[in-house]
């Protein structure tokens, strides 16, 4: 317990959480101003990675009309030897799956931790507690720690169970960068659901599912998170069904070109709202990783419009939004 109470002490845990998504999604911001031969090994993703379709392909093996700029990197250049260092440290597209089983485990260990009043989250959520003190915040109440746990879960619990039984698994490779930042991702959010409740947590006099629960802004958010949930798996049995590397075209990709993407920023959305503490519109430490998702999906979505545009014609995809409607 001495590594988890000397981090409080210099943190809280929700700052820590925050600051671990805030500079995720800054990394994601600074790969697009890294060489482009760079950025186009860590960007590319799935399909795109192929290498062997379009002009863009080309550019990168030195046969498009912009690869003078490449032959000053071929031969042992920094930025191509790094850009082929990242192209080989890749791992299967399968293992999406670990990112929900993760998920899920973790949201289990907490759930184990409260029951038995374990130590670890003890440790955590008293170190929370005194950082509220010090800045005068207050507790999320226990019923919409308890809801917004359960949110997390079943979103977990859906995303593995398509992953191993909706979804066809590219041959593509993932990046092994992408494949340990997912996971470090889910590890982060599992504790930003709960830890700005750590008051409510530790409080064991209170009734654990006071009437909090039949508030409008559970109502609110159970309907955002339950309607973003159920088009999401909309969304990926249509691109389970698809021949391979066929347009989208049914339900919300009319409109847009990842609406699958839309939705997994409702349900953290949903999620962040539920949670908030008292006075606050939003949980900082959950709006903070919805950031991280929206830079993250934000950059696959600007990507897979551009391989759509060049792989099926720019007017295929020309009135759809990537992911944000009216905005992005």
């Amino acid at each position: 317990m001495g590594v988890v109470e000397s981090l409080s002490a210099a943190a809280s845990p929700a700052l820590w959480c925050q600051t671990f998504f805030v500079g995720a999604a800054a990394t994601v911001v600074l790969v697009h101003v890294v060489p482009p031969e760079l950025r186009d090994a860590l960007l590319e993703y799935g399909a795109r990675r192929s290498g062997d379709q379009g002009p863009a392909a080309a550019k990168r093996a030195g046969k498009g009309p912009e690869s003078h700029g490449a032959a000053a990197t071929r031969d042992g250049g920094l930025v191509a030897s790094l850009a082929a260092v990242a192209r080989q440290a890749s791992v299967p597209h399968s293992w999406f799956w670990h990112y929900y089983l993760v998920c899920v485990s973790w949201t289990a260990f907490w759930a184990w931790q409260y029951v038995r009043k374990a130590p670890v989250l003890q440790t955590v959520a008293r170190a929370q507690v005194e950082a509220d003190a010090r800045s005068g915040s207050l507790s999320v109440e226990l019923s919409r720690v308890f809801i917004a746990w359960s949110m997390l879960a079943v979103q977990g619990t859906r995303r593995l169970y398509e992953s191993l039984c909706v979804t066809r698994p590219g041959k593509s490779p993932m990046l092994l960068i992408h494949w340990v930042l997912g996971l470090l991702f889910y590890t982060t959010m599992n504790v930003a659901v709960w830890v700005h409740g750590s008051g409510a947590i530790l409080d064991t006099s209170k009734a654990a599912l006071p009437a909090d629960l039949l508030s409008p802004r559970v109502a609110w958010a159970l309907a955002l998170f339950l309607a973003a949930s159920w088009k999401q798996n909309e969304c990926h049995h249509h691109l389970a069904n698809l021949k391979k590397y066929t347009l989208p075209s049914r339900g919300m990709f009319r409109y847009i070109v990842c609406p699958h993407y839309t939705c997994e920023c409702a349900i953290y959305l949903a999620v962040a709202f539920l949670a908030a503490p008292p006075g606050g519109l939003f949980n900082a430490s959950v709006l903070c990783g919805l950031s991280f998702v929206v830079v993250n999906l934000g950059a696959t979505a600007h990507g897979t419009k551009a391989w759509y545009a060049e792989k099926f014609g720019s007017d295929s995809v020309a009135r759809r939004w990537k992911m944000i409607p009216f905005v992005f």
